[in-house]
């Protein structure tokens, strides 16, 4: 088969998953899921707010910004006027790192990164991280400046949240949607008629699924890029610069919250194309979109509960390196590490190439799958 032919039959492979009622309605799910995840958060915060606390961009979080704040804390920064509101951040970032044994104004910037470097360690003992990753991890978070400087980053937080509620929009997509591509054949014996076609096996089946991963992946990418378009227009793309430690304080990497974004779309994208190669391939295998949707939902689910402690660490790793937590800005505190021959990689290095190799196999296997029941399955 020719490239012009294989083209054609791609096309409407892809035509046919788009029309389907069920990935429209798919579509006009992601718009409002889109639109909720832009205006959401500009609903809690209003434009003065915004501008009280944008005013303290590019202030050191330290002794001097701490004595400013700590005579304006009302109830221990559990209460915001308009007096005091734009010093939220501020407080917030305290609160997160101290233990919370004395009220916020009794410590100084040096008792609170004391006890932020004190809880990074305690999490590593907790998750029992070798003396290699330990060392590893010692040598990354040299990189990470202190004091912090603090920047409004209300807007970048909002698209890196927003972006796992596309995550979840994309994987029932592939659950819901494209799983059907190969078991509707089988359901209306139209696979039948391939037979009849000189290169109609394996064409079809990598038309299929290409077409499935260009709607994923595609759904993705536009998905991401109205949710940054919309959040712009509704309240603005503040924080890209700021440092994710200012959210998750005893996270280790030297990244701005504009890295993490990156590192979520990477993730993101190949997430998706392992959501739809899994979600054909495992159907085809099995001739029941009804199964694949059971398993899919079940390993989310699966991955939302906290069930599996960390003593057993294949499995709580494994559960870790799942799509929905290497999305979450709580994988900033994931410090367990693959070693490879005595070089250790985080999860969000691991993870998208190995979304990438499960999905190749899953395409192999599927087809061998298609192809063979093509042939003796009638």
């Amino acid at each position: 088969m020719n490239m012009r032919s294989w083209a054609s039959l791609y096309g409407f492979e892809l035509k046919k998953i788009l029309k389907s009622r069920l990935m429209i309605a798919m579509l006009v799910f992601l718009f409002v899921t889109i639109m909720i995840e832009a205006l959401a958060p500009r609903l809690t915060t209003s434009r003065d707010v915004a501008e009280a606390r944008r005013s303290l961009s590019g202030r050191v979080i330290d002794d001097e910004l701490l004595q400013e704040m700590y005579p304006k804390l009302i109830d221990d920064g559990r209460t915001w006027t308009d007096e005091n509101k734009e010093y939220y951040g501020i407080a917030y970032v305290e609160d997160v790192m101290v233990d919370n044994e004395k009220t916020l104004d009794q410590y100084t910037a040096d008792e609170m990164y004391a006890q932020r470097e004190a809880a990074i360690d305690h999490y590593m003992e907790y998750d029992e991280l070798t003396e290699g990753e330990i060392g590893w991890w010692k040598n990354k978070a040299a990189k990470v400046e202190t004091p912090f400087t603090y920047y409004y980053y209300e807007g970048a937080l909002n698209l890196a949240q927003g972006l796992t509620g596309i995550l979840l929009v994309i994987f029932l997509i592939s659950a819901i949607c494209v799983s059907t591509v190969f078991t509707s054949e089988h359901r209306q014996r139209t696979d039948q008629v391939v037979l009849s076609c000189k290169h109609g096996r394996m064409a079809t089946y990598f038309a299929k699924i290409a077409a499935g991963i260009t709607v994923v992946t595609a759904s993705s990418i536009i998905g991401s890029a109205l949710l940054a378009l919309m959040i712009v227009i509704f309240s603005g793309m503040d924080g890209l610069n700021a440092v994710v430690q200012l959210e998750i304080p005893q996270a280790t990497y030297a990244y701005t919250f504009g890295h993490f974004i990156l590192i979520q779309l990477v993730v993101m994208i190949t997430a998706g194309i392992l959501f739809s190669t899994f979600a054909m391939g495992v159907s085809e295998m099995l001739k029941n979109s009804m199964a694949v949707m059971g398993l899919m939902v079940g390993i989310f689910i699966y991955s939302q509960v906290e069930i599996v402690p960390p003593q057993f660490r294949f499995l709580s790793q494994t559960r870790a390196m799942l799509p929905s937590n290497q999305m979450s800005v709580w994988a900033l505190i994931e410090y367990r590490l693959i070693n490879i021959g005595g070089h250790y990689i985080t999860g969000f290095v691991a993870s998208p190439i190995l979304y990438l190799i499960i999905s190749a196999i899953l395409i192999i296997i599927g087809g061998i799958a298609y192809n063979r029941f093509q042939v003796t399955g009638r």
